[in-house]
């Protein structure tokens, strides 16, 4: 790279994401490999995936002389991508590769005279891949050079485990379309309207209908009447079951009607779950000779599926926003219990996003590559949080028409995140307590012990050291819960954070729905910034959408009016004290001392603080001298 051709390092950085921040997938590697080139001004980029059994790299998107090379796959051993692959550091080698590495038959007939690379990694450690720099002349050690190949080395590695991630979703969800129309049952899924909304292979054949004919369709036209009626009484008594994946046989022989007339009798099973937000039924409809049951694995398949996309989308959005003292602390928290196995108590108020940092503790854990599974203490009915956690055997109770997995059984290996502890009634407490302890339980109505390896992570806004003086939370649990305490701070003290989750969620928002809204003004950020947040981030999003759905020409329209607490930058309604000078003196060097963290301690120009207080900037620097107000570093 000649000095003359170098540009600075922000504008090449900047320049590289513009052009790759659109892709994923092969259309990504393809754009990184080919503004990389342009914009660092060398040879060739390509990068790779690694094939450890052949021991070799092969080619996602090779750029060379300004021409996409295809299908190139490149033998590790005696080159210099070997020493890559077996360290976590950057590999320059500034000039005369050729000479290093003779054995290499590639380099030379390319014209290769240095060569820069990085491993690609797992999130464990497993090599993956490799991003590679190669040039036609020296290539010299420019740090900013080295900073960019590192941010897009990472980028890279994050978008090929996103790729894996996919891949393996995809795969499942071809077992369970096999699995799905390979059997010889009729299968159809319905809504709450009873409209079929989609069947497989063998409901065509079964009931003689066309699959375009079935959809949609009433589920009515399938039964005569006295089976339609027995079965809607069925799907009456399923909206009372708690169990999400739960499964109802109809003991009695259904009468089925086929597309040509005819009929036939079936042996019937029910099943339901939601989705969206949306109730759906599936029917098993299955001659009553046969015996083998397909649900189970059904079911199976459709959770798994349900966690990879999960873990998809963990991949492709960065959901902790902040760089305040306070979130950085939270974070460095996260980093320190992450690895090992201990409890972790999260505390924080009502929408401070307590369940992303336990997801955060758990995809930097070793335990990663298993579930994080998630309970409401809240969301549930005393009565059914037991058999939630710890799963029933068939009549354990009334509705216990099968037996089911309980949360622990299916965080096996992983993680547990208990939300709302607070809320855990004192009864089952005990139980819970024993399972921390020994790792052991029994399921409802059952007397068989299942041993776990979970590792707890447990939320609350409530205090609960006053719920044990209250007498409803036990004081051992709590021990066996706060290990590590980390304390999520409110959105009011995260400053500047305020301005950074505004604008994520906002692009967030628009590109999803491809609206075209003008972003929030500086007035709009500095409303944001004097609101108190009761109800903290969560709150923050949902006046951002609202602000976007009720846009005029396009105009983002942040209405005060909107605000759930007090109006913004108004005195409190509720407080009828009447303030002393002192008072009012405080109340004014608390609010420099916001607008101070909110534009980081930034007092004069655009977005500055004296801006955002509509002071001039010499009257407010003799406040903060008045006050003593001074700032504290970070770290």
């Amino acid at each position: 790279m000649e000095e003359k051709k170098r540009i600075p390092a922000i504008i090449a950085l900047k320049q590289i994401v513009e052009r790759t921040s659109e892709y994923t997938g092969k259309r990504f590697f393809k754009a990184l490999v080919k503004n990389l080139a342009e914009i660092l001004d060398v040879y060739g980029v390509w990068v790779t995936e690694f094939w450890p059994e052949e021991n070799k790299l092969n080619s996602l998107a090779f750029w060379l002389n300004g021409n996409f090379v295809e299908k190139y796959e490149y033998t590790v051993t005696n080159t210099p991508c070997e020493p890559v692959l077996g360290s976590h550091d950057i590999c320059h080698i500034p000039e005369d590769v050729i000479t290093l590495y003779p054995k290499d038959p590639d380099l030379k007939p390319m014209g290769v005279v240095s060569y820069m690379g990085l491993s690609l990694r797992d999130t464990d450690g497993k090599v993956l891949g490799h991003l590679a720099l190669l040039d036609n002349k020296p290539m010299p050690e420019l740090p900013e050079v080295f900073a960019i190949f590192k941010i897009f080395a990472s980028r890279a590695a994050a978008e090929l485990r996103r790729e894996i991630i996919q891949q393996k979703l995809m795969d499942n969800e071809s077992k369970l379309n096999r699995l799905f129309n390979g059997t010889s049952d009729a299968i159809i899924e319905f809504n709450r309207e009873l409209k079929i909304t989609q069947t497989n292979d063998a409901a065509s054949r079964v009931f003689s209908i066309s699959p375009d004919s079935f959809n949609p369709s009433d589920l009515k036209e399938l039964f005569d009447l006295k089976s339609f009626n027995k079965l809607s009484t069925v799907l009456l008594k399923h909206d009372a079951l708690s169990d999400q994946y739960g499964s109802l046989q109809i003991n009695d022989t259904l009468n089925c009607l086929t597309g040509k007339g005819d009929s036939f009798p079936a042996q019937i099973n029910v099943s339901c779950y939601d989705f969206e937000n949306n109730r759906y039924y599936v029917i098993y409809i299955r001659n009553i000779k046969d015996t083998i049951s397909k649900n189970e694995k059904i079911k199976a398949l459709r959770t798994e599926a349900f966690m990879l996309k999960e873990r998809v989308q963990a991949q492709q959005f960065e959901y902790i926003i902040g760089k305040s003292k306070p979130i950085l602390k939270c974070l460095n928290l996260v980093n320190l219990v992450a690895p090992t196995d201990a409890n972790v108590l999260i505390l924080g108020e009502t929408g401070t996003g307590k369940e992303l940092f336990a997801r955060a503790i758990h995809e930097s854990s070793t335990r990663n590559s298993e579930a994080m599974v998630t309970l409401n203490c809240a969301a549930l009915p005393s009565e059914l949080i037991e058999s939630e956690l710890f799963g029933h055997v068939k009549g354990a109770f009334t509705g216990a028409l099968t037996s089911r997995e309980g949360r622990f059984s299916l965080a096996d290996k992983g993680t547990l995140f208990l939300d709302e502890i607070a809320e855990l009634p004192l009864s089952l407490q005990a139980k819970l307590l024993r399972v921390i302890q020994e790792g052991s339980f029994e399921p409802v109505g059952s007397s068989e012990t299942k041993y776990v390896d979970v590792r707890v992570i447990a939320a609350t806004h409530q205090n609960l050291e006053k719920n044990i003086e209250e007498g409803t939370f036990r004081k051992d649990l709590f021990y066996r819960l706060n290990v590590f305490p980390i304390h999520i701070p409110p959105l009011r003290e995260r400053g500047n954070d305020i301005r950074l989750i505004a604008n994520a969620v906002f692009q967030k928002i628009t590109k999803n729905r491809a609206l075209n809204v003008k972003p929030p003004t500086p007035q709009d950020m500095n409303t944001l910034a004097l609101y108190d947040w009761p109800g903290n981030v969560r709150e923050l999003q949902n006046i951002i959408e609202r602000a976007i759905i009720t846009s005029r020409d396009g105009k983002f329209n942040l209405d005060a009016n909107t605000f759930s607490s007090k109006n913004v930058n108004s005195p409190d309604v509720e407080n009828s004290r009447i303030l002393t000078a002192d008072d009012i003196l405080e109340l004014e060097k608390q609010n420099i001392i916001k607008a101070l963290n909110f534009t980081g301690w930034k007092i004069s120009g655009k977005l500055g603080a004296a801006e955002l207080l509509n002071l001039p900037r010499t009257t407010l620097t003799s406040k903060i001298k008045k006050f003593g107000i001074k700032q504290i570093a970070v770290g």
